[in-house]
C-alpha cells in the first residue's frame, strides 16, 4: 500500500525538527524524559492534524502545539524540582553556569520559559514568536523583558545563597 504524500512531508518535517523541538522542550521543562514525552505528544498531535494544516503555517502551528504541550506537562508535574547530589569531581565553570541557568529556568513560570526558549534558544524573531503564542508582538517584547528580569533575579538570588 502506498503512503499518502502528506505522510511523507510529515516524516521529513519530523526528521528535520525533532532535535530542535527536544531542545526547546528541555529548556522549558528542565528534564530530558519530560522533554521526550512533550515532543512525542507534539508530533502525535501534528500527525493527526497534518493534512489540514496550511503548508506555510506548519512551523508556527507545530511550535505552538509544542509550547502548549510543555505548559500542560509542566502543570501536571507541578513545581517539582528534582535535585540530586552533585558529583565530587571538579566541574568546569561554564558547566556550573549552565547548571545554574537550567536551575533558574525551573524557577520561572512555564510561559516565561516558553518565551525565553523560543526567542533565545530557537533564535526566533518577535513576529514569529507572536504568531506561535497567538499574542501581539508588543506582548512578546514585554513578556521577554519581564521573563529576562525574573530569570536574572532568580540567578542573582541563587548566587547570593551560594556565597558564604
Amino acid at each position: 500500500m502506498r503512503t499518502p504524500r502528506w505522510e511523507q512531508a510529515y516524516c521529513e518535517f519530523f526528521e528535520a525538527r525533532q532535535r530542535s523541538f527536544m531542545r526547546t522542550a528541555y529548556a522549558m521543562l528542565g528534564s530530558w524524559p519530560a522533554a521526550e514525552d512533550a515532543t512525542q505528544q507534539t508530533f502525535t498531535a501534528l500527525y493527526a492534524k497534518w493534512p489540514g494544516i496550511a503548508p506555510d503555517k506548519i512551523e508556527a502551528y507545530a511550535r505552538r502545539v509544542l509550547v502548549n504541550t510543555c505548559i500542560a506537562v509542566y502543570r501536571q508535574r507541578g513545581r517539582e524540582v528534582l535535585r540530586g547530589e552533585m558529583p565530587e569531581r571538579v566541574v568546569r565553570e561554564d558547566h556550573d553556569e549552565r547548571l545554574a541557568l537550567l536551575d533558574a529556568l525551573t524557577r520561572v513560570t512555564a510561559r516565561d520559559r516558553a518565551v525565553l526558549a523560543l526567542r533565545f534558544l530557537d533564535d526566533l524573531p518577535v513576529a514569529e514568536v507572536a504568531l506561535i503564542l497567538d499574542v501581539p508582538e508588543g506582548t512578546v517584547k514585554s513578556q521577554t523583558s519581564r521573563a529576562l528580569g525574573r530569570l536574572q533575579t532568580v540567578l542573582y538570588l541563587s548566587r547570593k545563597e551560594m556565597t558564604p
